[in-house]
């Protein structure tokens, strides 16, 4: 029995010259997890109020484009690269101005804002239909070799046939007239047989046959599409919840 005694004395002893050896960096520890976590929680807060904030501006752009005021329009995108160039809001917003510099033949400018959105959207697509735009716009000022490099980042099938119009009226511009033909007969065959611009690009191909090629700088764009519309932060939020759950 005494035996027990002393080597529970003994435990006990070692038990105390060990936390007086290791208490400290226990305690530290442990501050340092609380702090993490809650350093972790006012992040996602702070991120959260963040992406609200942009989300707010971008309605106030959209505001904006719809009275035509471009004035205001231009702050908010500027504000929205400045200070927010990580949502996506900032490219969104950037697309909406770029679209209204062009209607005003504003394009310097205009090649500018999609430059921005080609090289900062988040979103494939979002970049795709920015590169569509921007190589238009190269080539309508005479710079047909940078558009062919822009349209060289467009991936996917989402705008392949728009992508290989595009090509062959850089091609095409640049004398390059065999290239020209199978970039226009690689857009027929993308495009839907109802589709608008298959008798322009049909056009252009027979003139290409029959050696007398319009200049393509001169033919007028597709149609533009629509810019598509920003996630809320809540449900941009809800949407990242199950991943980091996972």
């Amino acid at each position: 029995m005494a035996d027990d005694i002393l080597d529970s004395h003994e435990q006990s002893e070692q038990a105390r010259q060990w936390l007086q050896q290791n208490g400290t960096s226990i305690v530290t520890g442990i501050l340092l997890g609380l702090a993490a976590l809650l350093g972790w929680q006012q992040w996602q807060q702070s991120s959260l109020n963040h992406r609200a904030e942009a989300f707010s501006k971008f309605e106030s752009l959209q505001e904006a484009v719809d009275k035509d005021d471009k004035e205001l329009a231009s702050k908010l995108v500027e504000d929205l690269r400045k200070n927010y160039a990580s949502s996506p809001h900032a490219a969104l917003a950037a697309l909406e101005l770029a679209e209204l510099q062009l209607k005003d033949a504003q394009l310097p400018e205009a090649e500018s804002s999609l430059k921005f959105v080609a090289e900062n959207a988040q979103a494939d697509s979002i970049k795709s239909l920015a590169s569509l735009r921007l190589a238009r716009v190269q080539l309508g000022r005479g710079a047909a070799q940078q558009a062919l490099d822009t349209l060289k980042v467009i991936e996917g099938d989402s705008y392949a046939g728009e992508r290989d119009q595009i090509r062959g009226d850089a091609l095409s511009s640049l004398g390059k007239v065999e290239d020209a033909r199978k970039a226009y007969d690689a857009a027929l065959a993308k495009l839907d047989v109802a589709a608008s611009q298959r008798k322009a690009i049909e056009a252009k191909r027979d003139d290409l046959l029959a050696g007398s090629a319009t200049p393509a700088a001169a033919v007028a764009p597709p149609a533009p599409v629509s810019t598509p519309a920003p996630a809320s932060p809540a449900t941009e939020s809800e949407a990242a919840a199950p991943a980091e759950q996972g």
